[in-house]
């Protein structure tokens, strides 16, 4: 019997070691604060992270707010705490310089609760979205380009091609015999009219895309 209880122990203080290496392991932040906004566990992710927001690492013991200078980070980081630790699960974006870039990170808060269900603390999960965050505002820059490609097909150069296929048609043919000056002229209607249907498509695909202005 004690040889099993023996085990037992040995078990679980095998896998909080092994629990310990793998979050110590990720590049991503992990801390875990009571009721007080104490920290009661926390990986050195999350401690080389938080220095960049208050000049200094913490650890575990340590209050999570007021712990530093940065006041803008603690009023931040409080309201998210107390909206936690009454029951709410959500996540924030933060933003903070690191050298000469900005860096964007994704924060999930979410209430722990004791076996009578009572909030005993909040665990908190950090991830880098820079990568993502850039991509995103990529595609917005492309967008907006293409909105003005758009405006500008839909605007400026159909009136051009509006006023070539004008122009063709005040032509008079008894004034020009010549055959090849019809050909001239038919050549000249037919490209406006190939590229005003080139524009026409070009605008109904911007307004089915949602990209015209």
């Amino acid at each position: 019997m004690q040889t099993g209880k023996k085990h037992d122990i040995e078990k679980i203080i095998t896998d909080e070691q092994n629990l310990r290496i793998l979050i110590n392991n990720t590049d991503d932040p992990i801390w875990l604060v009571d009721t007080q906004c104490n920290i009661v566990a926390c990986n050195r992710s999350f401690r080389k992270w938080v220095s960049h927001f208050i000049g200094k690492e913490l650890d575990k013991g340590d209050h999570v707010l007021y712990n530093g200078l940065d006041k803008i980070y603690f009023e931040k980081f409080e309201m998210c705490y107390l909206l936690a630790l009454n029951g709410k699960t959500f996540k924030s974006v933060e933003d903070m310089r690191v050298g000469d870039e900005i860096r964007y990170t994704t924060v999930s808060f979410n209430p722990v609760f004791d076996d009578h269900h009572k909030i005993i603390g909040v665990s908190c999960y950090a991830r880098d979205i820079t990568e993502q965050r850039k991509h995103l505002l990529k595609i917005e820059e492309q967008n907006i380009a293409l909105r003005e490609i758009a405006f500008i097909e839909s605007h400026k150069v159909r009136g051009p091609v509006a006023t070539i296929l004008g122009l063709v048609q005040l032509f008079d043919e008894s004034v020009f015999p010549d055959p090849l000056h019809k050909i001239l002229l038919e050549g000249i209607s037919k490209t406006a009219n190939d590229l005003d249907s080139i524009i026409r498509e070009v605008v109904r695909r911007s307004n089915e895309i949602g990209l015209q202005p």
